[in-house]
């Protein structure tokens, strides 16, 4: 038996958005405010927490020479925005944190530690880098550029780093300080593409070794390049603090071989000015209901592993997007949901993700010799330059599909009435004699015998094709009902629209009005098939609609109630 739970608007609400903004892992990040400073010069430290909104410090780290003060805060920053029509909550709390150096030299502060839901989060370890001077703008360069100024939500953008100092000296090391590099609240760095042409090692932050492309020399200058592509998740604005490059010479003592080391024996600075970028939120107007989360200017293609197919043989459609986008993150179209291929049969998927590329294989075969093509695969995307929600298709692959040999197909009306005719037919033996027993002359009364029935089964199919078959509509409707659903569930997924979806598909089957399942557990029915666990699965599929439905539960994926539909109809229902 269902569960009918009513609950008010508030109370709704509330549940809604509590669940939304505990449905991530809270993470936490620290971030200093340059990683290189004079002595005597203070430098902030910023940890930001994540997806949650309770917290305390369970330690401070203490460093010999560091003077580090206590963490000071939260600030709170809510965040809220609809994707897919539904509506996505965050929370990020931060705290501060002065440092100052008795000394100059090269610290390293160990992680702070929370309590966070009542377990241990730590920060990562920071490299502080203190000098009593910054001088090299006349030897050295460093500059930090960004694709783009603004970006909306899930639109990946590129940093370039460009640095590089005279030729004419015999310079021979460089470190990159980047306090935002492996430290970026509200942004997923993404792999990028490591350089191929004259790559030269640097290191980030003291710690993380990179490759970075050397350029063309230019004014009697060595140039590099590193790159560093992230996908803001969420709106607001992205900082990224003080940059530094440190360059200079690196030399053998000559105390001997044995126990010579290298030393660095002149050293220069140069940095990049802190700046922000801005995130908007992507726009609800003209969202459409089927978005795909896809953001960017993308390209589609497709074609298929052959063109010449029997009904019913396997044909592998292979789609490529490609372009500035966030290419892994968005849902793929599920054809199964298109009504275009409702001529297909589509059995499974196959993705290859990357920065570059999105592919998607699809497995899927004809179901008719009528099918002259594979139709186009749309995907609706949202385009940052034109600032609209578009929807890019592959082109339709012409096809041509062969019957299959010797095959004999009805239409659905035909079929109705054969399958209702075959019913009628009775099967009980005419008699116990063996008919090897049956003289000659009593052969006549044998064929008479059988051909009453024959007889009488001939008039009564023939005053059913003039007057129609009462029972044809019902027997179309039930081979119908898996379609039916499935486009139901592509035209309203919502659970009010699956529940009376699913409920409609139940009659249909079982050939009764489409009212008949409301409020009626398949359980205890008088259905004999499928078997128990089957309809035990649709009954709890059916509950937790409902609850969904008045606010109760979460909102139930439309591909749950397809196969719950599909293990019933494989049970016989």
């Amino acid at each position: 038996m269902r569960i009918m739970m009513r609950r008010t608007r508030v109370v709704l609400a509330c549940a809604l958005l509590a669940g939304l903004a505990s449905a991530q892992e809270p993470k936490v990040s620290a971030q200093l405010s340059t990683g290189v400073a004079r002595l005597g010069e203070e430098v902030g430290i910023t940890i930001v927490l994540e997806n949650s909104r309770t917290a305390h410090f369970v330690s401070v780290p203490s460093v010999e020479g560091l003077e580090i003060g206590s963490p000071s805060g939260p600030g709170v920053y809510e965040f809220r925005n609809y994707n897919n029509g539904r509506l996505q909550q965050g929370v990020q709390l931060t705290w501060h944190v002065a440092v100052r150096a008795a000394d100059v030299g090269e610290y390293l502060v160990p992680p702070f530690v929370l309590e966070v839901d009542g377990k241990e989060l730590s920060t990562q370890p920071l490299d502080l880098k203190i000098v009593r001077d910054i001088r090299g703008e006349d030897l050295g360069y460093l500059e930090v550029r960004a694709s783009t100024t603004k970006v909306v939500e899930g639109q990946p953008f590129t940093l370039e780093v460009r640095f590089g100092w005279d030729a004419s000296n015999r310079f021979n090391y460089g470190n990159l300080s980047l306090p935002w590099w492996d430290a970026l609240p509200g942004a997923i760095d993404l792999e990028s593409a490591r350089p191929t042409l004259n790559p030269q090692p640097f290191t980030v932050n003291e710690r993380i070794e990179i490759q970075a492309q050397e350029l063309e020399p230019t004014a009697k200058r060595r140039n590099f390049m590193v790159t560093r592509t992230y996908l803001p998740v969420r709106s607001g604005k992205l900082v990224f603090p003080t940059s530094f490059l440190e360059f200079g010479l690196y030399e053998r003592n000559r105390r001997g071989l044995l126990f010579g080391r290298t030393e660095k024996t002149e050293s220069h600075f140069v940095r990049a000015e802190p700046f922000t970028l801005d995130v908007v939120e992507l726009p609800t107007e003209g969202q459409p209901f089927d978005f795909s989360g896809a953001v960017g200017t993308l390209d589609v293609r497709a074609s298929a592993d052959t063109r010449d197919v029997v009904v019913g043989d396997s044909i592998k459609l292979t789609v490529d997007w490609t372009g500035a986008g966030n290419l892994e993150f968005f849902e793929a179209p599920d054809l199964g949901l298109i009504d275009d291929f409702d001529g297909f049969r589509v059995y499974g998927t196959t993705e290859e993700k990357s920065i570059e590329r999105r592919r998607v294989v699809y497995d899927l075969a004809p179901l008719t010799d009528e099918v002259l093509a594979i139709p186009p695969v749309p995907l609706s995307v949202f385009d940052p330059e034109r600032e609209v929600y578009d929807t890019i298709a592959s082109p339709p692959i012409p096809i041509r599909v062969r019957p299959l040999a010797r095959a004999i197909e009805l239409d659905e009306e035909s079929a109705a009435r054969f399958d209702r005719d075959i019913l009628d037919i009775d099967t009980r033996p005419l008699g116990t004699e063996p008919a090897s027993e049956l003289v000659p002359a009593d052969g006549w009364v044998v064929a008479a015998l059988l051909g009453v029935p024959v007889l009488w089964l001939g008039t009564r199919t023939g005053i059913r094709r003039r007057r129609g078959d009462p029972g044809a509509p019902l027997e179309r409707r039930r081979r119908r009902a898996p379609r039916q659903l499935r486009r139901a569930l592509a035209r309203d997924p919502s659970p009010t629209g699956a529940l009376v979806a699913f409920d409609r598909f139940l009659a249909a089957r079982t050939r009764e009005p489409d009212e008949a399942w409301t409020g009626r557990a398949l359980l205890g029915s008088s259905l004999a098939a499928p078997e128990h666990d089957a309809l035990r699965f649709a009954d709890e599929l059916r509950e937790r609609l409902d609850r969904a439905v008045y606010g109760d539960g979460d909102p139930v994926p439309a591909a749950e109630v397809r196969g719950a539909a599909e293990r019933l109809l494989k049970g016989g229902l």
